[in-house]
């Protein structure tokens, strides 16, 4: 889930340097530093041989380090003061190999198909339903070029201040509930102070529902787990399953060759 409050530290009592800001439409918070999957990005990114797409970029960090690596990149919002700061605040002689895309995914957004070799998603998908979900990855599947891969990080049901919904995400995932981890009414669940500045719906997310979602969409699934990212703040730490990391990859002919024929 994205981080809420106003600015959070590592977690370490007297590190005042801050590693995430306020985003400007009640999404949590967004990081100042590249996570594991931002770097995965940024190093894919820079041996692209098309276009790659970040989405919800918020501020720029890992646009950023993709421009750094020499990609050309779509930087998607939907808040276009978060969009102005991605531009602004890019590496200096990249403007020209940045391209701004205002608007929600998936609804809002379109590229031709086979047009991206990589899409990136650090703490989006909690703020889609299952829906949309599978609307999202079946739109991701058509623009990636066969090889092309989607990466992911997202909040999954085991944190720190949301610790109440773990026992309603389990007990929708008995009863075999598609989506258990879509939680409707966030204030009801926790007083947590951070979770003002979350709005209402949350999406708590597992691999399991995630690699059902691409599969469905003809992705193959590469990596899917909970994760323990470092630098995770005291007030989302629980167990170690705070996160989860999730990588898909668009088939290639060859690939599809290769099934046909063992």
């Amino acid at each position: 889930m994205s981080e809420a409050g106003a600015m959070a530290k590592d977690g370490h009592s007297g590190d005042s340097q801050a590693v995430s800001l306020v985003t400007a439409n009640r999404r949590g918070r967004t990081t100042t530093r590249l996570n594991e999957i931002n770097r995965r990005f940024a190093e894919l990114a820079g041996r692209a041989s098309r276009p790659v797409l970040d989405l919800g970029c918020a501020f720029g960090v890992a646009t950023h380090a993709a421009l750094e690596a020499g990609a050309t990149v779509h930087a998607n919002d939907i808040d276009p003061a978060h969009l102005e700061a991605t531009a602004r605040d890019a590496p200096a002689g990249t403007a020209q190999r940045l391209h701004l895309v205002p608007g929600g995914f998936p609804a809002d957004l379109e590229f031709a198909p086979g047009s991206l070799s990589l899409v990136h998603a650090s703490n989006l998908l909690n703020f889609l339903s299952g829906a949309e979900i599978e609307t999202g990855f079946a739109k991701i599947a058509a623009w990636l070029e066969p090889g092309g891969r989607f990466l992911s990080i997202s909040g999954s049901p085991y944190a720190a201040n949301i610790r109440a919904f773990g026992a309603i995400y389990e007990a929708n995932r008995a009863a075999g509930v598609p989506w258990p981890g879509e939680c409707h009414d966030l204030p009801a669940i926790s007083d947590d102070p951070t979770i003002s500045e979350l709005p209402r719906f949350l999406h708590l997310l597992d691999p399991d529902v995630l690699s059902r979602a691409a599969r469905a969409a003809g992705l193959e699934v590469e990596e899917a787990q909970f994760f323990h990212r470092a630098g995770t703040p005291d007030y989302i730490a629980l167990d170690g399953r705070e996160n989860v990391v999730f990588v898909a990859r668009k088939p290639t002919p060859e690939d599809e060759k290769g099934q046909m024929h063992p």
